[in-house]
């Protein structure tokens, strides 16, 4: 057997401790916080004046930015507690991740760091817009909390009755919906909202709220290839 000559041992030695013992560099993750006015009587933050001051704040360019997800938990008398949005902005041809966070009183804080790779999606203001008129009292009536996140798909799905209850969100109203379909290659986003308690079994509602809504904006809704309305 051939002996392996000492400087491929060497390599092998330093291949296993670099493997072993290097950590490439964390991103930086700069921190700040600001305050939105926000009345004690109001029951959710106006998020596009929310929209307007994170620009403004934070100096990305508002045409480069893409929305990646919004959650709302909102308490059974309707008022929101917490707001996270997570999206993305250029700054000086660098591309930024943000992850914001907004409180009762209109405490503002978040989170900012380099993206390394592309990212596709729509701009957040058509679903921020929608998201701000919906009324959380109507839709808890005092049973219960909920929670609002919305969902980003590219890959092709059809949606039914069986999914939840469908609706076209447009200006605050809901349009009821029995179908939908959206092609491969499409990008859309859905809001869904659904109850923070278990519904009893084969009951499709908790107290008098819908176990899960699935809402489209116009704006996502026009991507759909088949859309039925009830």
């Amino acid at each position: 057997m051939k002996k392996i000559p000492l400087i491929v041992w060497v390599i092998l030695i330093c291949l296993v401790l670099v493997h072993y013992f290097y950590t490439p560099d964390m991103p930086e993750i700069v921190t700040g916080g600001m305050r939105i006015d926000l009345a004690p009587w109001e029951r959710q933050p106006d998020l596009v004046h929310l929209w307007d001051a994170l620009v403004c704040e934070q100096g990305f360019a508002n045409e480069s930015a893409i929305l990646v997800q919004l959650n709302q938990f909102v308490d059974k008398d309707g008022v929101v507690q917490c707001t996270q949005a997570y999206y993305t902005g250029d700054v000086n041809g660098e591309r930024h991740f943000y992850k914001v966070y907004v409180y009762p009183g209109g405490n503002v804080l978040y989170k900012d760091q380099i993206l390394e790779f592309p990212l596709e999606g729509a701009h957040p203001l058509a679903v921020l817009r929608e998201a701000t008129l919906i009324d959380f009292a109507d839709l808890t009536r005092g049973e219960c909390n909920i929670t609002l996140q919305t969902l980003k798909h590219e890959i092709e799905r059809e949606y039914n009755e069986t999914h939840g209850d469908l609706y076209v969100l447009s200006e605050g109203l809901l349009r009821p919906l029995k179908e939908a379909a959206f092609p491969d290659g499409a990008c859309w986003y859905t809001i869904e909202i659904v109850p923070e308690v278990p519904q009893p079994e084969g009951s499709s509602t908790v107290g008098g709220v819908p176990d899960r809504l699935i809402l489209f904006t116009e704006q996502d809704i026009a991507l759909a290839e088949t859309v039925v309305y009830a």
